[in-house]
């Protein structure tokens, strides 16, 4: 039976919603000043980071010992990847599409669509801004059963982080320069940016016993560890020299929160709204901007001003159209789905 970690359910839901709030800021010209606004909101961009590990960690607790056991059937595998994303991901292509046609998107919905957009060399689609991330977890997918290699004991992890370090230093010192990418290359597209994120996350889940003895010792000191790296960040320089250590230190944080989640069975990470959210977080990430484009257009963006009002109202509408959009997804493929097999029995009884 695969242990439920609850906690990490609120630490996905939190995520995503944080990541919202970040691209409401991006896209509207609120007159906000402060830390909070100004430093705070737009560094939430890099809990997408927190999102690839959790996806590391999630994939090792439900497919590691299987992989290991040769207990998995590779097609099925695969199948459920793409039947779990494919469907809501399609619709909202589709939804794109229709609001913006154009020859451009016609191809980039073309490639989309087969879910292996993470292997293009500029993994940069615009009809929804978003996929980018998919890309790169669903190339993560394909790419599991090798990954369930490197996963095969701690030693093993720990030498894989230190090669994907090395690779993703080397990228971003040299191989994602101008000679070999374009201007308008954004290094974090690109999957092998992102490995040390997945092995960061298979890792925590090597060590979830022995993290899960610390926390239940020292549960509050655990979190005020967190909480102060988390702090630190913002104070601490991001470079040295000219090498640009944030990437590390981003690591560094989130393994501690994916530590803490595994570790501690927290009543508010774990509580039901959370549990709720984080089953949505998906369709939640990948839809943000259609609903927000549709709040946008109902003229609901500033109807308090400029301030923080207007803000925490735009983030809230948008939060409460995508459950409603996907909630009335979900109730118009089960409508379907019924539908179906009553046409099918139907048929069968004849």
């Amino acid at each position: 039976m695969i242990k439920r970690y609850d906690s990490l359910e609120g630490l996905r839901a939190l995520s995503c919603i944080s990541i919202i709030a970040m691209h409401i800021l991006y896209n509207t010209e609120y007159q906000i000043t402060g830390f909070m606004y100004e430093k705070f909101i737009p560094s939430l961009t890099w809990l997408v980071y927190l999102f690839l590990m959790l996806s590391g960690f999630g994939m090792c607790a439900g497919y590691l010992q299987k992989f290991r056991e040769n207990k998995i059937d590779l097609e099925v595998f695969y199948k459920k990847r793409y039947k779990k994303i494919l469907p809501f991901f399609s619709f909202l292509l589709l939804i794109a599409l229709v609001m913006e046609p154009s020859l451009s998107n016609v191809y980039e919905v073309s490639m989309e669509i087969t879910m292996l957009h993470g292997l293009l060399p500029n993994n940069a689609m615009n009809v929804l801004g978003v996929c980018w991330t998919l890309g790169v977890i669903f190339l993560f997918y394909l790419l599991f059963p090798a990954f369930t290699v490197l996963m095969k004991n701690k030693k093993r992890a720990w030498c894989a982080l230190l090669i994907s370090i090395w690779i993703h230093f080397i990228c971003q010192e040299y191989f994602f320069g101008d000679i070999y990418v374009t201007k308008l290359f954004t290094p974090r597209h690109s999957f092998i940016y992102c490995i040390p994120l997945f092995i960061g996350g298979g890792i925590v889940y090597l060590y979830r016993d022995e993290i899960r003895i610390v926390c239940e010792k020292y549960r509050w000191g655990v979190f005020g560890g967190c909480v102060i790296v988390s702090c630190l960040y913002y104070m601490l320089p991001h470079k040295v020299g000219k090498i640009d250590i944030s990437y590390y230190y981003l690591m560094l944080c989130f393994m501690l929160w994916l530590s803490y989640g595994v570790g501690v069975d927290s009543k508010i990470l774990g509580s039901r709204i959370m549990k709720y959210f984080s089953s949505i977080s998906m369709e939640m990430y990948l839809a943000q901007m259609i609903i927000f484009r549709l709040v946008e257009k109902c003229h609901l963006l500033y109807i308090f001003g400029t301030g923080w009002i207007s803000y925490v109202s735009a983030l809230v509408l948008t939060v409460l159209g995508l459950v409603i959009f996907i909630e009335g997804y979900k109730f118009l493929t089960r409508s379907m789905e019924r539908c179906w097999a009553n046409r099918k029995r139907h048929y069968i009884g004849e």
